[in-house]
C-alpha cells in the first residue's frame, strides 16, 4: 500500500516536474515567438516608412520639375535637387530591409529602375527648360511621365498591399500564440500551481501588451480618419458658403456706393457687416481645426514691428473713432528692424486681441506697447507685445477659462453675443506655436491687459519687404490702364457681381462658364488678365489656364485665381499654378490690389510710355567710362544669355533695376533709358518687345564702348 502510493506520489511528482518543465518551456518558446513576430512588425513599419519617403520624394522631384518648367524659377529646383540627393540612399537603405524577403526584393527592385527612368527623364526636362519652355512643356505634356508614374504608383501600391498584408499575418500570428500560451498556461496550472501561476502571468502580461497596443493603434487611427474627416467637411462647408457670401458681400458693396437715401445705405452696411461676421466666424473654426489637427503651417520672414503698428493703425482707425476710443501704439526705440517671425499670425493675434479690446472698452482708449531685450551678441531678442484696454474687464475666475474654445468672460453678455468664443483661443494657440506666451491681467469696469512674450527670436540681417494694409475705401479702376479681362466662373452670380464691379471702367469684359468656354473666347479676343475660379465641373482652373497658355500670344498671360477653397495647401499649390489670387468672399479694393500686380497705373503724362516703348537709339553715344564698358560686359557674358532664352518677367525686372542703377551712378542717359524700357515691357507682359529689347543689349553695350574700346 505504501509501496503503491509511494508509486503514486512519485508518478504525480514526476508528472508535476514534467509538466512544470512543459509550462516553462512553452511560455518561454512562446515569449521568443511573440518578440520575433513583433520584430517581424517592426521591420514591415519600417519598411513602410520607407516607401512613404521614397514616395515623398518622387513627389518632390515631379513637384520641383514641373513648378521651374512652368515659371522659370530656380527656387523650385531646391526640392527636385533634395529628392535626387535623398533617393539613392533611400533605395539603398530599402533593399538592405528586405533582402531576405523574395517577393518585396522584387517589387523594390523593379521600383528602383522606374524610378531611375522617371529621374532620367525628369533631369532631361530640367536641362531642355534651361534651353527653351516650349519644349519643356511640350516633353511635360507627353505620356511618357504619366506612364512612368502610373508604373511606380501601381509598383508602391503593389508593395504596400505585400506589406500591409504580411503586418495582418504577423498581427494574427502574435494573437494566436498569445491565445494558446493562455490555454496551455491555465491546463500545467491545474497540475502545477507554481509554475502554471508564472505561466498565466507572463501569457496575461503580453496578451494585454499586445492587446493594449493593438487598442491604441485602432484609436489613433480612428482619431486620425475622424480628423481627415472633419478637416474635409470644414473645408468643404467653407467653400459651399464662401461662393454665396462672395455675391452678398460684392453686390452690397456696389449697391452702398450705389444708394443715394442714407436709410438704404445703412441696411446694405448692415448686410455687409453681418456677413462679415458669418465670414469671420467660418475662418475661426477653420483656423481652430487647422491647430488642433497639427496642419497650421508657419511662415517664418523678416519683420518690422513698426509696419505691424502701422497695419493695426489702419485697420482699426476707423472703428475706435467710431466710439471716440483713443488707439495708440508705440514702439521701443531699441526694437530691432527685422526680426524673423511669421508675421501673418502675429497679425492675426494682434487683430484678434485688438478687435476684442474695442470691442469691450466703451471710454477711454486702447493702447499698444511693443518693446524688446536683445541677448549681448546682438543675435536673438524677446519680444514684448502689450495690449492695454480700459473697458469692462475679465472676472477674476474666469482669467484662465477665457482662452478656452467657446468660452467668454461673462462680463458683457450683449457684446460676447456678436462673437464667436473663439478669438482668444486662437490668440493662445498661435502665439504657443510660435514659442510663445500669452497672459492677462483685468480688474472689473478698469480694464484688462494682454502681455505676449516671445523669447529668442533670431534678429535678421535682411530688412523686410514694405506691406502696409491696404485701405477699405472705394477704388476706381480706371486708374489702372484699360485691359481685355476674361471672367471665367461656372456661377453666373459671381459673373454678374464682376460685371457690376468693373462696370461704367474704362476696362473690356469677357465671360465664360466653363473651361472649354474659357478656351474659346481668350482665342476670340486675347485677353490681357484671366480671372478664373479653380472648383468648376468639368475642366477646373488650373487646367483651364494650362489650356489658354498654350495659346500663341498668351503663354505668360497673367492668372488670377478667384477660389473659395480652403483645403490644405490649397495657397502653396495656388502660388504655384497661378500668377496670384483672390480669396472669395473678396472686396472691390481686394481685387484691386491683385490687378495692380499685373496692370500698369495709368502714367500721368505719356513721355515715360514713349521714352520706354522706343528702341535704342541708333546714333552714337559718347564713350562710357571703362569700369561702367567693364561692368556692361560681364553682365553680356552672365545673366544676359539666361535671362535672353527664358524671357522671365521676375528676372528681367530685376536686370533692368540693375541697369539704371548703374545709369545714374555713371550719368548714362543712354543705359538709364535702355533700363526703363526693359522695365515698361516687364511690368506690362509685353513679351514681344521685351523679346526685342533684351536682344539689343549687347549692340548697346558696344556703342556705349565707343569705336576705340
Amino acid at each position: 500500500m505504501l509501496r503503491r502510493a509511494g508509486n503514486i506520489y512519485k508518478s504525480v511528482v514526476t508528472i508535476w516536474l514534467a509538466l512544470s518543465v512543459g509550462s516553462a518551456i512553452l511560455a518561454v518558446v512562446s515569449w521568443e515567438q511573440f518578440m520575433a513576430r513583433e520584430q517581424q512588425g517592426r521591420q514591415l513599419s519600417e519598411i513602410r516608412r520607407e516607401l512613404n519617403q521614397i514616395t515623398a520624394s518622387l513627389l518632390e522631384l515631379d513637384t520641383g520639375e514641373r513648378g521651374y518648367v512652368i515659371t522659370g524659377d530656380t527656387n523650385f529646383l531646391a526640392p527636385f535637387n533634395n529628392a535626387l540627393t535623398n533617393l539613392p540612399p533611400e533605395f539603398a537603405s530599402l533593399i538592405l530591409l528586405v533582402h531576405d524577403r523574395p517577393a518585396l526584393l522584387d517589387g523594390v527592385t523593379k521600383l528602383q529602375a522606374e524610378a531611375e527612368a522617371a529621374i532620367s527623364w525628369h533631369q532631361e526636362v530640367v536641362t531642355t527648360r534651361g534651353l527653351s519652355q516650349n519644349k519643356a512643356i511640350a516633353m511635360v505634356a507627353t505620356d511618357k511621365l504619366r506612364n512612368l508614374m502610373g508604373q511606380m504608383q501601381n509598383q508602391l501600391g503593389l508593395l504596400d498591399k505585400i506589406s500591409t498584408a504580411r503586418q495582418d499575418a504577423i498581427g494574427r500570428g502574435i494573437r494566436n500564440h498569445v491565445v494558446r500560451a493562455h490555454l496551455a498556461s491555465i491546463v500545467a496550472g491545474a497540475f502545477a500551481l507554481g509554475a502554471g501561476l508564472l505561466a498565466v502571468w507572463m501569457a496575461n502580461l503580453a496578451f494585454r501588451h499586445e492587446q493594449k497596443e493593438r487598442e491604441l493603434m485602432e484609436a489613433k487611427l480612428r482619431a486620425e480618419h475622424n480628423s481627415e474627416q472633419k478637416t474635409a467637411l470644414l473645408a468643404n462647408m467653407s467653400h459651399e458658403i464662401r461662393t454665396p457670401m462672395n455675391a452678398i458681400l460684392g453686390f452690397s458693396e456696389l449697391l452702398q456706393v450705389e444708394l443715394a437715401e442714407g436709410r438704404h445705405k445703412r441696411y446694405a452696411q448692415s448686410i455687409r457687416t453681418s456677413a462679415s461676421s458669418l465670414v469671420q466666424l467660418i475662418n475661426d473654426i477653420l483656423d481652430m481645426s487647422k491647430i488642433e489637427s497639427g496642419a497650421l503651417e508657419l511662415r517664418r520672414e523678416p519683420a518690422d514691428p513698426r509696419e505691424m503698428c502701422d497695419f493695426t493703425r489702419a485697420v482699426f482707425a476707423e472703428p475706435a473713432a467710431k466710439k471716440n476710443l483713443k488707439l495708440d501704439c508705440h514702439v521701443a526705440a531699441d526694437v530691432p528692424r527685422a526680426l524673423l517671425l511669421d508675421r501673418i499670425r502675429l497679425r492675426q493675434v494682434l487683430v484678434n486681441l485688438i478687435g476684442n479690446a474695442i470691442k469691450f472698452t466703451d471710454q477711454g482708449g486702447v493702447d499698444v506697447r511693443v518693446s524688446a531685450e536683445n541677448d549681448p551678441e546682438g543675435n536673438h531678442a524677446t519680444l514684448t507685445v502689450e495690449v492695454l484696454d480700459t473697458g469692462v474687464g475679465i472676472p477674476a475666475d474666469k482669467l484662465q477659462d477665457i482662452f478656452k474654445p467657446f468660452v467668454q468672460a461673462g462680463a458683457h453678455l450683449d457684446k460676447e453675443k456678436q462673437g464667436t468664443g473663439l478669438g482668444l483661443a486662437i490668440v493662445k494657440r498661435l502665439t504657443e506655436a510660435m514659442g510663445g506666451t500669452v497672459t492677462v491681467t483685468s480688474a472689473i469696469a478698469q480694464g484688462s491687459a494682454f502681455r505676449l512674450r516671445f523669447p529668442n527670436i533670431p534678429i535678421s540681417v535682411r530688412l523686410p519687404v514694405s506691406d502696409r494694409a491696404s485701405a477699405n475705401g472705394d477704388v476706381d479702376f480706371d486708374a489702372l490702364q484699360p485691359a481685355t479681362l476674361l471672367v471665367v466662373d461656372d456661377n453666373k452670380t459671381n459673373c454678374d457681381l464682376m460685371a457690376g464691379i468693373f462696370a461704367g471702367s474704362g476696362h473690356r469684359t469677357i465671360f465664360a462658364l466653363s473651361g472649354d468656354q474659357a478656351v474659346s473666347r481668350a482665342r476670340e479676343t486675347p485677353p490681357d488678365v484671366v480671372l478664373l475660379d479653380v472648383r468648376m465641373p468639368g475642366m477646373d482652373g488650373f487646367e483651364t489656364l494650362a489650356q489658354i497658355r498654350k495659346i500663341p500670344g498668351l503663354e505668360r498671360v497673367p492668372g488670377i485665381a478667384v477660389t473659395a477653397s480652403t483645403l490644405p495647401g490649397a495657397v502653396k499649390l495656388l502660388k504655384e499654378r497661378f500668377s496670384g489670387y483672390v480669396q472669395k468672399p473678396f472686396t472691390r479694393r481686394q481685387l484691386f490690389d491683385e490687378l495692380s500686380e499685373f496692370l500698369p497705373r495709368r502714367a500721368a503724362n505719356g513721355a515715360a510710355a514713349s521714352r520706354a516703348n522706343g528702341a535704342v537709339a541708333p546714333a552714337a553715344f559718347a564713350p562710357a567710362p571703362a569700369e561702367l564698358i567693364s561692368e556692361l560686359r560681364r553682365l553680356v557674358a552672365d545673366p544676359w544669355p539666361t535671362i535672353c532664352d527664358c524671357v522671365a518677367i521676375k528676372e528681367t525686372r530685376a536686370f533692368a533695376q540693375s541697369l539704371r542703377q548703374l545709369g545714374e551712378r555713371w550719368h548714362s542717359p543712354a543705359l538709364s533709358n535702355y533700363a526703363d524700357a526693359l522695365l515698361h515691357d516687364a511690368e506690362t507682359y509685353a513679351v514681344t518687345d521685351l523679346e526685342k529689347h533684351l536682344g539689343e543689349f549687347a549692340a548697346l553695350v558696344e556703342q556705349l564702348a565707343g569705336p576705340h574700346s
